[in-house]
């Protein structure tokens, strides 16, 4: 398997740390306010590429951090007269809820920043005791010019470059702009914990590198999110880090998503199109929605709209509608047609996700799998078994995406609709075969649509 790593930004094997396990870091949702869809692009993402390495037949150890202390959350909390806590327990709940609704599979573990203060001391000692951090009257910041790799993940040399951080700048007695806070001491009505350095609370970037080290172990084979968090925020868990626990590397192979745009604009509160997850949900089909996501590449730059959902929901239903004509072969026999078919659909889509989760290319097997099948069936050369056998192998490929439905819709016709088909057949038979698509046209137009095969008429429900 090749991955792209952003590190040295190019395809390299995937060799994990130890045999048959895959250690797996992504970074998680700062809880003040519920997900939007750029988060649900990233979350979905991971979720299948840790699905392949599992089909793969990985053990995939995944960690995902609950950001629960920071400047938004304090901002939020107090403009909405309640505590960080309330608000972390609120939007963490909402979080997981959001999370199963899109078919995310859960993660090992999912650490708290609250609940890991004292590792997270722990891990700033270690820096200060080393000579990387110093303390000033505001707090305890990291010393860039100490670690002389700094940048080597961006690119961002740190002469040229700005802080880049979403957390509020401090500018309290720092050597250097873009120093970055360790340890941010009490400020009047903010949540506070016992330090070394006086009450306080962790810096963003810091969380992470003890809570992946934590749960992990060094190194991480795979550290993801989204591509903005390249810089500042993981440029600054390897200076910590490597520091830290004298690792190099501390993650073997950086994995980042691109950016999801809204209708060719990029997402914001301000242009009236931001989108929350809850949002999302009452609106669209969480599948759909896995759909249109796991069929573009993951480091892609996609654009969300309704025409792109519209397009995605025919698609899925065209599968789906795939699936239910499966069901419905009857012929007896081998399966021996299907089987080169198969074969070869296989071993298309594992070659392109091995090539860094090529989810586009991997899609266009299971397309042209599609074709060949309906193929068969067109020309009733498909046997029950070899439908089976195509069930089978797309309920292996829909255990990495969670899109499809396998659930065999019933024959529910009523009497009426009924002695239509028949008489249908018996006009067809007959060559009067104007009077028989009137019948067709009236029977779609109840939404049933007929299916002229060798063995009959069959039929299925429009979606």
């Amino acid at each position: 398997m090749q991955v792209h790593n952003t590190l040295g930004n190019k395809k390299e094997e995937l060799i994990p740390e130890k045999k048959g396990l895959i250690r797996m870091y992504v970074c998680g949702p700062t809880v003040y306010g519920p997900a939007h869809i750029g988060h649900a692009r990233t979350y979905i993402a991971f979720d299948v590429i840790r699905r392949y390495l599992e089909y793969k037949g990985y053990k995939v150890k995944l960690v995902i951090n609950i950001t629960d202390v920071h400047d938004d959350m304090i901002a939020e909390a107090n403009k909405q007269n309640t505590t960080i806590f309330e608000l972390g327990d609120r939007f963490t709940k909402q979080f997981f809820e959001d999370m199963k609704a899109l078919h995310i599979k859960p993660a090992s573990v999912y650490p708290r920043v609250t609940q890991e203060i004292d590792a997270i001391i722990e891990t700033i000692k270690l820096l200060y005791d080393k000579g990387y951090a110093y303390e000033t009257k505001d707090g305890v910041y990291y010393d860039i010019s100490k670690f002389a790799e700094y940048g080597k993940l961006s690119g961002i040399k740190p002469s040229k470059s700005i802080t880049g951080t979403r957390v509020k700048t401090d500018k309290y007695e720092k050597k250097k702009v873009q120093d970055f806070a360790l340890w941010k001491k009490a400020k009047p009505n903010e949540p506070y914990w016992e330090s070394p350095w006086g009450e306080g609370r962790p810096g963003w970037h810091i969380e992470c590198s003890t809570m992946s080290s934590k749960y992990l172990g060094l190194p991480i084979d795979i550290h993801g999110g989204a591509v903005d968090l390249i810089f500042p925020h993981h440029e600054n868990e390897i200076a910590q880090s490597e520091a830290a626990y004298d690792v190099k590397p501390f993650v073997k192979y950086w994995l980042h998503t691109g950016f999801l745009d809204i209708a060719g604009q990029k997402m914001s509160k301000s242009l009236g199109n931001f989108i929350t997850v809850p949002e999302l949900l009452a609106k669209y089909n969480a599948r759909v929605f896995r759909f249109f996501i796991a069929t573009k590449h993951y480091r892609s730059r996609i654009d969300f709209s309704e025409e792109a959902m519209k397009h995605a929901e025919n698609t899925l239903a065209r599968l789906n509608d795939f699936i239910q004509r499966l069901y419905e072969v009857e012929l007896a026999g081998k399966s021996l047609a299907v089987e080169p078919i198969l074969s070869k659909a296989r071993q298309e889509f594992e070659l392109a996700m091995d090539n860094d989760f090529n989810a586009p290319k991997a899609w266009s097997a299971i397309f042209a799998l599609e074709t060949e099948v309906n193929k068969l069936m067109n020309e009733n050369k498909l046997t029950k078994s070899g439908a089976l056998r195509v069930i089978e192998f797309l309920k292996e490929i829909d255990s990495i995406f969670a899109v499809l439905s396998f659930e065999k819709k019933m024959p529910d016709l009523n009497e009426e609709e009924r002695r239509l088909i028949a008489l249908r057949d018996k006009l067809r038979k007959e060559k009067r075969f104007e009077e028989a698509d009137k019948i067709r046209e009236q029977l779609a137009s109840r939404g049933i649509i007929l299916i002229d095969t060798p063995q009959g008429t069959k039929w299925r429900k429009a979606r």
